[in-house]
């Protein structure tokens, strides 16, 4: 072999291991390759958790909404706020579970049963009237009492779910029924808290009609 040939090969031979270190750096250069594939999974299955989240958050709201008795509606709406404290809804569940929680508490007081709560029978104002009185809505609760009152939105006039229903308002804090139900429970005879109820119609803002004397309704 001539001396050109030996220091052409020899040259050759030095090209190509100066580029064996470049192309076995570039392999393993951070972002590329094999860490740009490993990327898209790890999105796709960020992408798939919080869909995954979401469908959950609204299938527990939809529970929450459709909830009618006040212990369940408030269990419910507690969980969520606990579950998924950064939820849009998160101001309406917390409503819920405070306005529901007193309400049950009431509906002890007043006698009435939860099971009222589900089985009650009535028309479309009637129902909703019920539903948003278990959430502790009081002026749903006094067109409650009105309805039994009067035996009218489908269901039987009841004297005794009327005055139930008249206190349930009453202590919610509805100013008329406050008042009505101091006159029920003046003519019963239960003076004590006829004037507990008077005087809280009157603190709720009632005007209460003239009259010729004390508590002579």
């Amino acid at each position: 072999m001539s001396r050109f040939a030996i220091l052409t090969a020899a040259a050759l031979f030095a090209g190509t291991a100066f580029s064996l270190p470049s192309i076995a750096a570039a392999s393993v250069e951070p972002g590329v390759g094999a860490g740009q594939a490993g990327a898209a999974p790890q999105s796709r299955a960020r992408q798939r958790s919080a869909a995954a989240r979401a469908a959950t958050e609204a299938a527990r709201w939809r529970e929450v909404v459709a909830a009618k008795r006040p212990e369940r509606i408030a269990s419910l709406s507690t969980a969520f706020l606990r579950d998924f404290p950064d939820s849009h809804a998160i101001d309406e569940a917390r409503q819920l579970a405070l306005g529901a929680a007193r309400a049950h508490a009431i509906q002890r007081d007043v006698g009435l049963s939860g099971d009222f709560f589900d089985t009650a029978k009535g028309n479309g104002a009637f129902m909703s009237n019920l539903l948003n009185a278990a959430r502790g809505d009081a002026a749903a609760a006094f067109e409650v009492s009105q309805a039994f009152g009067s035996g009218s939105s489908g269901i039987a006039a009841n004297l005794h779910r009327q005055t139930q229903w008249l206190h349930f308002a009453a202590e919610l804090g509805h100013p008329r029924a406050s008042w009505d139900i101091a006159i029920r429970y003046n003519r019963d005879g239960r003076m004590a808290e006829a004037a507990h109820f008077e005087s809280r119609a009157v603190a709720l803002g009632f005007k209460p009609p003239p009259r010729l004397s004390n508590r002579d309704y």
